[in-house]
């Protein structure tokens, strides 16, 4: 994808696939995802911030029309290519990792190749799939390492025995993640904000904390935030807790993570929460490490929240399964 933006493309692909839009409404959508500061939004000037996206945005549109991968219709509709990009959640890559090891080990190579095959990247019109298959792989192995589910000799990955004897159970459980997940994702952006701000009350109130106010304010003047959490400990300390919240394939990038708390830190709350129902990029995850008010939460953590206040996933027997009734 030569002289277009990444960040750019991506973004207006998935502005496309929630639905069709005009150049102005999608040029309008894309410049709402930057968080302008109202400063930035006000400045009509043409070497103002939002003017200048919005050019970069307009050439972005042009050069995507020209390869194809956005149609305009005769009353200037655009919409995605038909063949849309493949949904590449982080579970399912886990399952699909582990099940390959307990094979033989393979390399990081012979794993994303493999990937790519399963999931069809190499058959979609741009190198988008890939690169985020590729992302998603690299996070996942190195999570795992990390975790000790897997280990490295620096040249391939494999299965430590003690997991070997474990790893039924635990495909049980990626089965089930993948399921809540990918029902979740399904859902939308709107459910996901309500379903997490409700998720979050429950998890808080289980590590006794009382909350005292739960407030959605996601719109198009949300300023960043989607929610407000206010609680108060057993000694009586007041917290303000400010979340954000994207149900997405993509992992969250830096960007992301710093334009959150910039708005935390403006509305002066006392802690951050960013929560994705996939996963952090590295740089994120560092630029969150380095901070002690603002945390992420991907959808690994989500599915735990869940499982531990039994919203969204409930019991059936012995057996947990998702709730459909929430979900």
């Amino acid at each position: 994808m030569k002289r277009i933006d990444k960040n750019i493309y991506y973004k207006l692909i998935d502005l496309l696939e929630e639905s069709p839009k005009t150049r102005r409404q999608l040029i309008d959508a894309y410049i709402e995802t930057l968080n302008l500061s109202r400063a930035e939004a006000l400045d009509k000037s043409t070497s103002g911030t939002a003017n200048v996206k919005r050019s970069f945005a307009g050439m972005a549109i042009n050069e995507m029309l020209r390869k194809g991968i956005v149609t305009k219709s005769e009353d200037g509709i655009y919409t995605a290519h038909e063949q849309k990009p493949v949904v590449i959640r982080n579970e399912r890559c886990e399952q699909e990792i582990l099940s390959m090891l307990t094979t033989s080990p393979a390399t990081k190579t012979k794993i994303k190749n493999a990937l790519i095959k399963i999931f069809g990247t190499d058959k979609t019109v741009t190198d988008r799939d890939d690169n985020k298959l590729s992302s998603a792989v690299s996070e996942i192995l190195r999570r795992l390492t990390r975790e000790g589910v897997i280990v490295s000799d620096g040249t391939s990955y494999s299965l430590p025995e003690k997991i070997e004897s474990k790893i039924d159970d635990i495909n049980g459980i990626l089965k089930l993640k993948e399921k809540f997940l990918t029902t979740l994702y399904k859902k939308g952006g709107e459910f996901f904000e309500f379903y997490f701000m409700t998720l979050l009350e429950k998890y808080l109130t289980k590590h006794h904390k009382r909350v005292t106010s739960n407030t959605v304010t996601a719109g198009a003047m949300d300023g960043g935030i989607d929610g407000i959490i206010e609680t108060t400990d057993p000694l009586g300390f007041r917290e303000t807790i400010m979340v954000q919240t994207k149900n997405r394939s993509d992992v969250t990038n830096e960007t992301d993570i710093r334009g959150f708390y910039g708005a935390v830190c403006a509305r002066q709350g006392s802690r951050g929460i960013f929560a994705t129902t996939s996963g952090f990029h590295y740089a994120a995850t560092a630029f969150l490490d380095g901070i002690d008010n603002c945390v992420g939460v991907d959808g690994n953590m989500i599915f735990k929240m869940a499982t531990e206040t039994l919203y969204g996933i409930k019991k059936h027997g012995d057996a947990l399964c998702v709730d459909e009734k929430i979900l």
